[in-house]
């Protein structure tokens, strides 16, 4: 009778003890699926609110970044079974500031992508009568603090004035600018230099694949670079014009695509008179509403999609490519021929028009508020001038 109670008591001892052993491992197993599932949905908010920023800040539109915003998110729980099955529906708000993130309020400038209520079902933990579990998540993506150190920067220095201080000292947004300074002209950096910088290199060769795009280095405020003396007019308006779907010397789309808004009619026709006066046809220019194509015009091709040249990856085309970012500061005082300057700062730059081949031409440009450039961002709260679209914490989603 003892031996058989026992028995019965080890029976029982060993139901629970398997039972307990395929809880822990329930619990193990259903955990680490939770968990990669959270992964993967906080990897999608991400790259969508990523993607989203990045379309507002260009467009300006809130009906482009929603379209970035869900393809992209699709893209990303495209590969995984359980999400893209799941019928999830993704909530993209945009607020005029980060803290607090304000949904609904303009401009808009931060977006905030979310999902509620992807169930993930559990398997052996189920035993313990736990069936499923809701999960949530959020990202959030905006611009960065000014640039205090940028990158893919143009070989190009903006005379400016220094006294009149950040962030654009003594430019103003909206304004309509000629980036170099050409032949025959007075130097104010002094005779010999027309406004290019030796980035990465000597040489006009360096200069034209500078200016198509080629220098992925940075330079901060502070620091002193050097110039490149010479006009070096043909390889400037080849570097120039591969943003706008024109290619010599080598240069082809797949190295250096055009930006989807390239053709005459996107463009203006300016000249610059001999008093130093930017002109369309007879009328002196100075701000970018008097111009017949200005950026907001851009925007609104972008926005509606009247593209010349199709973006990828349906295309060769590289939206933005007509937007620059422009080292400036003082270039009073320096020496003739090779020298060097300090960078004060950076201007946003709309690129307006083509160069004539070979020709010695102004780089016309429309100074724009930002722009998305790579680089390290300063203090403070975004501002005018090169920025770049990061992700910022979520609340409400640790793991953002």
């Amino acid at each position: 009778m003892s031996q058989r109670r026992e028995r019965g008591a080890t029976l029982v001892l060993v139901l629970v003890s398997l039972a307990a052993l395929i809880a822990v491992a329930g619990l193990a197993l259903d955990t680490a699926h939770v968990l990669l599932n959270k992964s993967r949905l906080q990897s999608a908010l991400d790259a969508s609110a990523l993607a989203a920023a990045k379309a507002l800040d260009l467009t300006g539109s809130t009906s482009t970044a929603n379209t970035a915003a869900n393809s992209v998110f699709a893209l990303n729980v495209a590969p995984f079974h359980e999400l893209s099955n799941a019928g999830l529906t993704l909530t993209v708000q945009y607020s005029s500031s980060l803290i607090p993130f304000n949904a609904g309020t303009t401009p808009a400038a931060f977006v905030r992508t979310s999902i509620t209520g992807f169930t993930t079902q559990m398997s052996l933990i189920a035993v313990l009568g736990i069936n499923s579990i809701n999960m949530t998540g959020s990202a959030v993506a905006g611009p960065s603090p000014s640039l205090v150190s940028a990158c893919n920067i143009v070989p190009v220095f903006m005379c400016a004035n220094t006294a009149a201080g950040p962030p654009l000292y003594g430019y103003s947004v909206d304004q309509v600018v000629g980036l170099n300074q050409v032949a025959g002209g007075s130097s104010p950096i002094g005779p010999g230099n027309y406004g290019l910088l030796a980035l990465g290199g000597n040489g006009a060769s360096i200069v034209r694949g500078n200016l198509a795009g080629d220098y992925a280095n940075c330079a901060s405020i502070g620091q002193t670079v050097a110039t490149e003396p010479g006009v070096a007019a043909g390889p400037v308006s080849q570097g120039v014009n591969t943003r706008f779907n024109i290619y010599k010397a080598g240069l082809s789309s797949t190295q250096y695509p055009p930006d989807p808004i390239n053709s005459a009619a996107h463009q203006t026709s300016l000249t610059t008179a001999g008093n130093g006066n930017i002109m369309q046809g007879s009328t002196v220019v100075t701000t970018a509403s008097q111009l017949s194509y200005n950026y907001a015009n851009y925007q609104a091709d972008l926005k509606a999609g009247n593209y010349d040249t199709a973006p990828a990856p349906s295309g060769t085309a590289q939206t933005g490519r007509r937007i620059v970012a422009a080292p400036m500061g003082d270039c009073t005082g320096a020496a003739n021929g090779k020298n060097s300057v300090s960078v004060s700062g950076f201007a946003c730059v709309f690129l307006l028009q083509q160069l004539p081949n070979g020709s010695n031409d102004v780089i016309y440009g429309q100074i724009i508020k930002g722009c998305d450039a790579n680089g390290r961002s300063g203090a403070g709260s975004s501002a005018t001038g090169p920025h770049r679209i990061e992700l910022y914490k979520s609340a409400g989603s640790p793991d953002s």
